[in-house]
């Protein structure tokens, strides 16, 4: 039985990570497998959206604390280095990834949660970096993404003391954008997908600006925004989308 499970709906990729009985815990083989899904998924041109959820109860709650018992100090090197490239490579994928949190998503599971480009959640999702109160920190990007959505403060609070923020607090804190029952949390991130725009070369300039936004200065981000403005002009994708405006019918984006 695959650790990730995928299933494509119309121009949407979905992806369940299936431990539950481990409440999804991120070990290696589901990481690999996750990974080599999100290739999948990068290397073809009908896939507009991403869709990640957990099957059974939680999202997903950590890494699998088991397998990390047995870690010598390369090792945990080595699956911090790979846990962060998994979710770098997330974020610099070309199509938006949304989060449908249904349950726990603790430590990885939240840093997974947190390296998607939207979040929403059912009301009994907890969202948590708990590492410290095993003597670790967290090493799969959250101390780079999480101050970035909640600032710095509720970060530093969530990580220092490893409370988990319910709901509704995630909602209040920015970390996700909705709150949806549980029954129909998977229909909503479908219509936040279908909501993409099929423009797929904008999107994904669109989302590689907005990834660096907190890195570079204003001037910096005018002038990547500008250049990446300027390559567009070199698709056809671009001339489709103006004439379509100006002849008042739907454009056909072919992604090119």
């Amino acid at each position: 039985m695959p650790t990730v499970m995928m299933e494509i709906r119309a121009q949407t990729a979905v992806l369940t990570l299936n431990r539950p009985d481990k409440r999804n815990a991120l070990n290696a083989r589901l990481r690999a497998e996750l990974r080599e899904q999100l290739e999948r998924i990068e290397a073809s041109r009908q896939i507009r959206a991403v869709v990640v959820t957990g099957a059974g109860e939680a999202f997903a709650a950590g890494a699998d604390i088991a397998a990390m018992q047995s870690y010598t100090p390369a090792d945990a090197q080595a699956a911090a280095e790979e846990g962060c490239a998994l979710f770098a490579f997330m974020e610099e994928m070309r199509v938006p990834i949304i989060a449908a949190v249904n349950g726990w998503a603790l430590g990885g599971g939240c840093e997974l949660a947190l390296a998607c480009d939207m979040r929403i959640c059912a009301p009994e999702a907890r969202f948590g970096q708990p590492e410290l109160r095993l003597g670790l920190i967290p090493a799969y990007g959250a101390l780079f993404r999480l101050p970035r959505l909640v600032g710095p403060a509720k970060a530093k609070e969530m990580v220092y003391t490893g409370r988990l923020l319910d709901a509704r607090e995630s909602l209040e804190a920015g970390l996700v954008s909705e709150i949806i029952p549980r029954d129909h949390l998977l229909q909503r991130a479908f219509e936040l997908a279908d909501a993409v725009s099929p423009a797929a070369l904008a999107v994904s300039a669109a989302k590689t600006i907005l990834n660096r936004a907190f890195d570079l200065t204003r001037a910096e981000t005018d002038a990547f925004a500008a250049s990446l403005y300027a390559d567009l002009y070199r698709s056809e994708d671009l001339h489709e989308g103006l004439s379509a405006f100006l002849e008042k019918r739907k454009p056909q984006f072919k992604g090119r």
